[in-house]
């Protein structure tokens, strides 16, 4: 159950980033942080409504809390602007390093065993990740991205590719911190649901602030809800599902076996963005080689479970 409900995850995450790839076409100045966040509060509130609380325990619902605004705040952040810049297909052949941080987090803090065979599918992952970095193509700059000449168009593009790929090398550690973070917090709050809903709240009063803070949140709810970006609303629906996989997952399985499984995203994702996003994205045979090799380092792994 544990490795079904990993890809789940990893499907509907692959949803996720597609979704909102497609509606960041007429919505240059949001990324869709702040109605997939609210979207993951509403779903997931709706069902731990019907859920039997477990008793309070503070160390637990701390680390849920933590959980949620590393994993959804600042990983997802990182993730949407980076896919904003290069595409969800590279930003999600970043993700297949979830595992890695999730493995080495487990280890240190879960006490959940490393095997030779682990770290050699780790070894791979890392090689296609860099294979990929080194092949460094110039991604679409899309719409609403103008320029004035050729050689400033290239300046900004290849800027811009350089910053997306920061972001996409950052969000998997934030996501594996935060599988780590969800894991010993339902040791001690077992409820898949309602740990999936603190963490979306935790998140989703982070965000607010933060545009508040930054004096964004009148302008930013305004563009939000006079004209409802509906790509993102069900971009939140189907992080929401993957969320409940994930969490779920976590009680059959540990945090590492789930961040590798969920690793299969960028393959979800290629097949997506072949079918819906095939003007933008550039998909040749050098970056399914480096998908591959991505997850001929997670098959590596899943054989030693």
């Amino acid at each position: 159950m544990g490795v079904v409900l990993s890809l789940a995850a990893g499907l509907f995450f692959a949803a996720f980033t597609i979704l909102i790839r497609i509606g960041m076409r007429n919505r240059a100045a949001d990324d869709g942080l702040l109605m997939t966040v609210l979207v993951n509060t509403l779903c997931l509130g709706a069902v731990a409504l019907f859920m039997n609380w477990p008793p309070f325990d503070g160390p637990g619902v701390v680390a849920l809390l933590t959980g949620g605004i590393v994993g959804t705040v600042f990983g997802r952040a990182s993730n949407l602007r980076a896919v904003r810049r290069i595409g969800p297909t590279r930003t999600n052949a970043f993700l297949t390093g979830n595992p890695i941080v999730s493995a080495i987090g487990g280890w240190l803090v879960l006490e959940e065993a490393v095997s030779f065979g682990e770290a050699i599918g780790g070894v791979l992952v890392i090689t296609g990740l860099l294979r990929l970095i080194r092949r460094g193509s110039v991604i679409s700059t899309g719409q609403g991205q103008t320029m004035t000449a050729p050689a400033l168009a290239a300046q900004t593009a290849e800027r811009r590719t350089a910053v997306g790929y920061l972001y996409a090398a950052a969000a998997p550690v934030f996501f594996g911190l935060a599988f780590v973070a969800r894991k010993w917090g339902l040791q001690f709050f077992p409820n898949a649901v309602i740990g999936a809903f603190i963490g979306a709240a935790a998140a989703f009063v982070v965000v607010v602030a933060g545009d508040a803070f930054g004096g964004r949140l009148r302008q930013r709810m305004q563009h939000n809800f006079r004209e409802v970006p509906w790509l993102f609303v069900w971009a939140g629906v189907a992080s929401s599902a993957a969320l409940l996989a994930q969490f779920t997952a976590f009680s059959y399985a540990p945090a590492w076996v789930v961040g590798l499984l969920q690793g299969t995203q960028p393959l979800w994702t290629l097949g997506m963005g072949y079918l819906f996003l095939r003007q933008e994205e550039h998909i040749d045979s050098k970056l399914v080689t480096s998908i591959l090799l991505v997850v001929a380092g997670i098959v590596a792994i899943s054989l030693q479970i």
